[in-house]
């Protein structure tokens, strides 16, 4: 009877840890990352050269390929506008993308089903955010935001964050409608920063308005359109911005309040919410300047190097909330993009 017993109770023993087996295995085929895409597509629309615009996320796509598991490759989406971007979002072919503030509020009111991966900084401590820049030629009559009535004055995009609506806030403030179909300025929409600056120096627009970036680095420094020798220089009439002044193509006349820093954004339609919290792990404590050098991705400096990251430092963690700010401009300005 003893020895049965002691059988008894053995068999116990081996049926509890085998069910154990069974059931602990069944809990993580949820997060089994057997089940992840070994492919995503990766969305953005021109900042700058169109030409380049992958090579600018070189960097972060390498990371993101090394450190999420069975994910292989990751095919770059260049829209020519935010709407088919935001399009290519809803309908479920695009599954990660580079925003504007702006058109990341647009996307999320008009039906894409997102999550705020991460967000572009300056630096680990930076604050994470930017200003548009209003922008003529030295010796231009236009010396304000006051003085763009009845001027030609060149926008980004529709969908722009610091190419429209921002300014936009700022010619309502001055009694301007800035509308398409506004009567109170030509308005031009270039499609890319670079485009409204240098429409500007061609003498296309009279004004036009860019991120900040493309005049002066985070380091106080030549911003892309200086160091790229797209323009020669830029005079700097309400702040301390100057480059090259004695040369300078543009003259800074206006600028706005700091805002929320560009998004990356995910697609939850598309993709397992558990690749999605690796993706944005991976995205927010690996994909920047310090351990893409300390790792081998790029080589140089802290502040002088060949890593990828458009011209930030890298990714910090933030919510959809950040981005409650740029929805007040919206109630302020009852822009007809951000319905």
């Amino acid at each position: 009877m003893k020895r049965n017993l002691s059988f008894k109770r053995m068999l116990a023993v081996a049926l509890s840890l085998f069910m154990l087996t069974a059931v602990t295995s069944a809990c993580g085929s949820d997060d089994d990352s057997s089940a992840w895409p070994s492919k995503i597509t990766f969305g953005a629309v021109p900042a700058e050269d169109a030409g380049e615009l992958a090579t600018l996320y070189d960097t972060t796509m390498s990371i993101l390929k090394d450190e999420i598991d069975g994910l292989e490759e990751i095919d770059f989406f260049e829209a020519s506008e935010y709407a088919g971007l935001i399009e290519g979002l809803i309908a479920g072919r695009v599954d990660a993308a580079q925003f504007g503030g702006f058109s990341y509020v647009l996307a999320t009111q008009t039906g894409a089903k997102l999550d705020v991966a991460g967000v572009l900084v300056d630096g680990p401590d930076a604050i994470p955010g930017y200003r548009s820049y209003l922008v003529t030629k030295p010796g231009s009559d236009v010396n304000g935001i006051d003085d763009l009535r009845g001027k030609k004055v060149c926008f980004v995009d529709p969908g722009s964050t610091s190419g429209f609506l921002f300014p936009s806030e700022g010619l309502l403030s001055a009694g301007m409608d800035p509308s398409e179909t506004s009567t109170d300025i030509d308005p031009i929409f270039a499609g890319g920063h670079d485009v409204a600056v240098l429409s500007v120096v061609n003498g296309d627009c009279d004004a036009g308005f860019a991120a900040d970036v493309f005049f002066v680095n985070k380091d106080g420094g030549p911003g892309i359109l200086v160091k790229g020798g797209d323009i020669n220089g830029v005079i700097d009439d309400v702040g301390d911005d100057d480059q090259n002044p004695e040369n300078a193509d543009v003259r800074i006349i206006w600028k706005t309040e700091y805002i929320a820093s560009p998004p990356t954004a995910i697609n939850t339609a598309t993709l397992p919410a558990d690749f999605i919290a690796k993706f944005k792990e991976v995205l927010n404590t690996k994909a920047n300047v310090d351990y893409a050098l300390a790792n081998g991705y790029c080589t140089g400096t802290p502040e002088e190097n060949t890593c990828s990251f458009r011209d930030d430092w890298g990714y910090i963690a933030k919510s959809d909330s950040f981005y409650d700010g740029i929805r007040k401009v919206c109630e302020v300005t009852k822009a007809s993009k951000c319905d």
